[in-house]
């Protein structure tokens, strides 16, 4: 009866041994312990750029779609700057293939009454009509310092050189201009331009210097006629 005892005993030891190298995996569970918390670390990093994601979301595209809370009293005249020649060149940026669309996108750039004048404008003068006759291409930069001064509150003049470009496959017009806008707030509180006046400057390019327009107008390419 002592040998299986001692038998017994011998199996014991062995177990020793099992226990032992469970000792082993507890060490390497302590590798993975550690590797857990490297991940825990590098969730730390998506969590950084997941607000940076955020942030980067909250600054908007300055441009006619820009929006401004109806509570907001102040704004930059910087921001209005900005804005204004962002909604000029729009203004002076036609194809004659979806001058259509463009108009409607247009729209947003102006206050309702701002619109009606542009609008008027642009098919009193023949200009709508002659960029599609035509097939006139129109293009435009900002090429000097514009200047914003605040008539009141929420309502500024601004000033801006431009160069508008007209053309089409027989012929180019250049055209710089001095272009006033009267600046002011929507009812939802974004800005709108209220008032358009585009002026010829003196150096201008064209086929044709004696046609000088007559009219204040939006825009000009009936000049080179």
């Amino acid at each position: 009866a002592t040998t299986p005892a001692s038998s017994t005993a011998t199996p014991a030891a062995g177990a020793t041994t099992p226990a032992s190298s469970t000792a082993t995996p507890a060490a390497g569970a302590t590798t993975p312990a550690s590797s857990t918390a490297t991940p825990a670390a590098g969730a730390t990093t998506p969590a950084v750029g997941g607000a940076s994601t955020s942030t980067v979301a909250v600054p908007q595209p300055l441009n006619c779609n820009y929006r401004i809370p109806a509570e907001t009293t102040h704004i930059e005249q910087t921001i209005v700057m900005k804005w204004a020649e962002k909604a000029a060149e729009q203004s002076f940026d036609f194809d004659h293939n979806t001058i259509d669309n463009q108009l409607a996108s247009l729209k947003s750039c102006y206050t309702e009454q701002g619109w009606q004048g542009f609008n008027d404008a642009l098919q009193k003068s023949g200009n709508l009509n002659a960029i599609k006759s035509q097939q006139l291409m129109v293009s435009s930069m900002v090429n000097g310092e514009s200047k914003v001064i605040e008539i009141k509150d929420n309502q500024w003049k601004v000033i801006i050189p431009m160069q508008v470009v007209y053309q089409n496959d027989k012929e180019k017009l250049t055209q710089p201009l001095t272009v006033n806008l009267v600046v002011g707030r929507k009812i939802s509180g974004d800005l709108g331009i209220m008032q358009m006046i585009a002026i010829p400057r003196q150096t201008a390019t064209s086929p044709t210097t004696g046609a000088q327009p007559t009219q204040e107008n939006t825009t000009t390419p009936q000049t080179h006629q």
